[in-house]
C-alpha cells in the first residue's frame, strides 16, 4: 500500500522568502541593465557596471538556493485550469529559473573572457574570481548576455499577469507565496499591491541611483600653454625636495612677477566648474584623446609670494574618457591604472617660478605605485578675484609602469603623453 503525500496549502517559507527577495532584485537589475549605456562614461559607468556584476552574482546564489528548495522542500499542488494554461505556467517557471542561473553565468563568461582583465569586486568587497574560458567563448556569452534581458522581461510580466490573473478570480493562488498571517482576500490584495509597489521601487531606485559621475560632463576647453624647451622638463629620479637648480630659479624671477597679482601675499583659490583636465596619446600612428571627468585641486597661489604658493591635484583615474568603451575599461584594468589597487593620480608642486610669459610648477606626479619628477608649465591671467590658467606637459607612461603584459612595448602605444589641463579660479 502506498503512503499518500501530504502537499502542503503554502510554499515553505524559505522559498516565500527567496522568492520576494529575488524580485526585488530581479526588478533592479533590469532597470540598471536598460540604463547602463546611458550613463556618463567614467567612474559612475564604472561603478554602475561594478553595482550590476554585484546584483546579478547575488541573483545567481540565491537562485541556486531557490531552485534547491523547490526540488527539497514540497510544495502546493499545481494550480487548475486548462492543460493549455498550465503547461504555461510550468514553462514560465522553468524559464525564470534558466535566465535568473544563466543571464549572471552567461555576464560572468564576458567579463571572464574579455580582453581587458577588470577585478571584479562585490559591492566593492569581495573579489570574485574570474571563469576558466578561452577568448572564444566571449562572443557567444555576450549575444546571449544581451538576449536574455528582454527575455527576463517578458517572462516576469507573464508571470505577474498570471498572479494577477489568479487573484481576480478568487482561487487563492497568490496566497500560497504569501506569509501565513496573511487572511482575506483583502489583506491579499493589499500584500499585492505592496509587492507591485516594491518591485517597482526597486526599478525606480535602480533609474535613479547616483553613480560617480552621472551629471553632465564638464564642458570640454581649448588648452594655451606655451611651448617649453624640455630642458625645463626634469628626466632624473624624484628627490624629496625640489632641487637647486629650481629653488635658484624660482628665487631670481619671482620679483618678475605680474603686475596683475603684485603685492599680494599667496592666496587659496577655488577651481570653478567647467575646466578641462585632458591626455593624448599615440595608438599605431593615430592620436588617442581624452579626459577626466572627476579631478579636484587646491591651489595656493600669488606671483608676489611664489616661495609660499603650491599646487596639488588629485584624479580619479576611474573618470578617464576617450569615447570608446572598449578602450575606457582598458584604461581602467590592471594593464593600465588598476584603478582597483591605485584610484587616484597626485600631482604635488611646492617650488613654483616664473618661465617666459608664463610659469613653471615643478613637483612630484604619484601614479601606478610611483612617484616621479615632472614640471608643468602653465600661463596665468588674474583679474581682480578671478583667474584663468592652463597649461600642459608631457610624460612617459612606461616610468609609471602603466601599460603591462603586451602593453608594455611602446610598439603600438607610445611611451609619451601628453597632459593639458585648462581652468577657472575664484579667490577664496
Amino acid at each position: 500500500m502506498t503512503a499518500a503525500v501530504i502537499t502542503p496549502e503554502r510554499y515553505a517559507r524559505s522559498a516565500i522568502v527567496l522568492h520576494w527577495l529575488l524580485a526585488l532584485l530581479l526588478g533592479f537589475q533590469l532597470a540598471l541593465g536598460w540604463r547602463l549605456e546611458g550613463i556618463a562614461k567614467g567612474l559612475g559607468q564604472f561603478q554602475a557596471y561594478q553595482l550590476h556584476k554585484s546584483i546579478g552574482i547575488a541573483i545567481l546564489l540565491l537562485s541556486l538556493v531557490r531552485l534547491g528548495v523547490r526540488l527539497v522542500k514540497p510544495r502546493p499542488p499545481e494550480a487548475e485550469g486548462p492543460a493549455a494554461l498550465r503547461w504555461l505556467a510550468r514553462v514560465t517557471h522553468w524559464a525564470l529559473y534558466g535566465v535568473m542561473i544563466g543571464g549572471p553565468l552567461t555576464g560572468w563568461a564576458v567579463v571572464s573572457t574579455a580582453k581587458v582583465k577588470l577585478q571584479t569586486m562585490l559591492f566593492g568587497v569581495v573579489p570574485w574570481p574570474s571563469l576558466p574560458l578561452g577568448q572564444g567563448w566571449h562572443d557567444p556569452a555576450a549575444g546571449l548576455h544581451s538576449l536574455l534581458g528582454p527575455l527576463l522581461a517578458g517572462l516576469v510580466l507573464l508571470h505577474v499577469g498570471g498572479a494577477l490573473k489568479h487573484h481576480l478570480a478568487g482561487d487563492g493562488i497568490l496566497a500560497r507565496m504569501m506569509p501565513a498571517s496573511v487572511q482575506g482576500r483583502s489583506a491579499l490584495t493589499l500584500r499585492a499591491a505592496l509587492a507591485l509597489a516594491g518591485l517597482g521601487g526597486a526599478m525606480a531606485l535602480a533609474a535613479l541611483w547616483p553613480f560617480g559621475n552621472a551629471a553632465t560632463p564638464p564642458t570640454a576647453q581649448q588648452s594655451a600653454a606655451p611651448v617649453v624647451p624640455s630642458a625645463v622638463l626634469p628626466t632624473s629620479e624624484p628627490s624629496e625636495t625640489p632641487s637647486a637648480a629650481a629653488s635658484e630659479a624660482a628665487s631670481d624671477t619671482a620679483s618678475a612677477a605680474p603686475s596683475e597679482a603684485a603685492h599680494e601675499a599667496a592666496a587659496a583659490w577655488a577651481v570653478e566648474p567647467g575646466g578641462r583636465l585632458g591626455f593624448r596619446a599615440d595608438y599605431s600612428g593615430s592620436a588617442v584623446e581624452g579626459s577626466f571627468h572627476k579631478w579636484n585641486a587646491d591651489i595656493v597661489f600669488s606671483a608676489d609670494d611664489l616661495e609660499h604658493s603650491r599646487i596639488r591635484v588629485a584624479v580619479d583615474l576611474a573618470s578617464a574618457d576617450t569615447a570608446d568603451a572598449t578602450r575606457d575599461e582598458m584604461l581602467r584594468s590592471d594593464s593600465f591604472f588598476d584603478v582597483a589597487a591605485h584610484p587616484k593620480a597626485v600631482f604635488t608642486a611646492n617650488s613654483i617660478h616664473q618661465h617666459g610669459h608664463g610659469y613653471v610648477a615643478n613637483g612630484t606626479l604619484s601614479l601606478h605605485g610611483h612617484d616621479r619628477p615632472l614640471a608643468l608649465p602653465f600661463t596665468l591671467t588674474i583679474d581682480g578675484n578671478r583667474a584663468t590658467a592652463s597649461g600642459s606637459a608631457r610624460l612617459n607612461r612606461t616610468d609609471f609602469g602603466v601599460g603591462g603584459g603586451e602593453w608594455a612595448s611602446t610598439d603600438q602605444i607610445g611611451d609619451g603623453v601628453s597632459i593639458s589641463f585648462s581652468l577657472k579660479a575664484k579667490r577664496r
